[in-house]
This record gives structure tokens, sequence and C-alpha cells, in this order.
């Protein structure tokens, strides 16, 4: 088995940006009624990224219509969706993956 700093530095040298993902965090709606632009923004709440791109465009149109209710104005369309990117420390994923791995490894021993 080899200890958690070797597998660190295994995991440094084979990815120079091995801690520097990107998930998306929020979309802006970006909506027009007659006279104005407007944006509403949805949080995502644990989907990936897929699913949440796949979510916030079947349900757009509807959360933009919801904004505009609370403004008191019209919708007409949506303009356009961008989405909005934090950074995933995976240092702590690393972490959780290589104690699973190591306790495997240990079950895999002792017969358990």
């Amino acid at each position: 088995m080899i200890s958690y700093a070797q597998a660190l530095s295994r995991a440094k040298a084979a990815k120079s940006d091995w801690n520097e993902e990107e998930r998306i965090s929020k979309a802006v709606i970006t909506w027009v009624d007659s006279e104005w632009e407007h944006e509403t923004g949805v949080e995502n709440e644990g989907m990936t990224d897929s699913e949440f791109k796949a979510w916030v465009e079947e349900n757009a149109e509807e959360f933009a219509r919801e904004a505009a209710e609370k403004a008191g104005t019209t919708f007409e369309e949506v303009d356009r969706i961008d989405y909005e990117y934090e950074t995933i420390d995976d240092g702590g994923a690393f972490r959780d993956d290589y104690e699973a791995y190591a306790e495997f490894e240990w079950e895999c021993r002792t017969g358990r």
C-alpha cells in the first residue's frame, strides 16, 4: 500500500492542475419585457453540470414568468442563459477516495 503523501504527489505529478476543477454554481436567465432586460438567478443545488443545464433550459421560461410576476411586469421571451462557475477543492475528494481505497485494501488483506 502506498502512503497518502505518495498518492498525493503522484496525483499532482500526473496533472498539474489536479485541484482546479470547476462546476456550474448558478444560472443567470436574461429575459425581456416590452421595455427592458431583466435577470433572474437559479442556484445549482447538487446537480451535475449536464443535469443542471438541461433542467434550467427546460424550465427557463417558467422561472422568467415567475420573476416577471414578482416584478409586476409581463414576460415576453428568454434572451439568453449564462452560467457562473466555481472552483471545486478536489483535495477533500482525493482524501476521501484515498481513505476508501486504504480501507478496502486493509479489508482484503485481513479477509473481512
